[in-house]
């Protein structure tokens, strides 16, 4: 046998995962992990005591306890009671443990609320977050030096390529050059010069 309204279990577990209320944390945060598995009973025990008011939460206030209730159990007015919270160190998730018969807490059974529940709440805040890095001004220095530098290569370069075309149309002027027929002519006493050879 298991709980009779794990649905509304699975349920509470969705909204609060979509609500941020439920997410993987970095190791080391078991007391947020806690306030999770607390915050999914509360809400669990919730809607099952709006469908059929037997279902309630379990008072403890020593050991392991989120704001003065069971972390895990949801009880009936019977003495029932229902694991229907786990976790992994990481994040909190529903199972469908039970029932166990406990007559003797009977006494602790106590009504949800919405306000237990956490509805109408915002998130807690991340216990991990990742903050931005700070602003370093000599980051910045480095920055803009590197922008400089690399404003100053392109303009080398510019000059370069301007270079290189200029070469190479000297190249191709004295190909041409070469490449122009020779003409004798004996204007120069003394012998025979080539006409357009300096």
């Amino acid at each position: 046998m298991s709980y009779p309204h794990y649905d509304l279990v699975q349920r509470a577990y969705q909204e609060l995962v979509d609500g941020g209320f439920i997410k993987e944390l970095q190791p080391g945060h078991q007391e947020e992990v806690e306030e999770q598995k607390g915050l999914l009973t509360r809400r669990a025990a919730y809607y099952s005591f709006l469908k059929d008011a037997q279902y309630g939460i379990l008072e403890k206030t020593t050991g392991n306890n989120s704001k003065g209730y069971s972390v895990d159990i949801i009880i009936s007015v019977t003495g029932l009671i229902y694991d229907v919270a786990s976790d992994n160190g990481r994040i909190a998730f529903p199972i469908n443990g039970g029932p166990s018969n406990q007559p003797d807490l009977i006494p602790r059974w106590r009504q949800p609320t919405a306000e237990l529940a956490g509805i109408g709440i915002e998130p807690p805040p991340d216990p991990d977050p990742n903050p931005l890095p700070p602003d370093d001004d000599d980051i910045k220095e480095l920055l803009a030096y590197i922008i400089e530098q690399n404003n100053l290569i392109l303009a080398r370069q510019d000059n370069l390529d301007a270079q290189v075309a200029n070469t190479r149309l000297e190249i191709r002027a004295v190909r041409e050059k070469q490449n122009q027929p020779y003409s004798y002519s004996n204007r120069f006493i003394g012998g025979i010069t080539p006409v357009g050879v300096d």
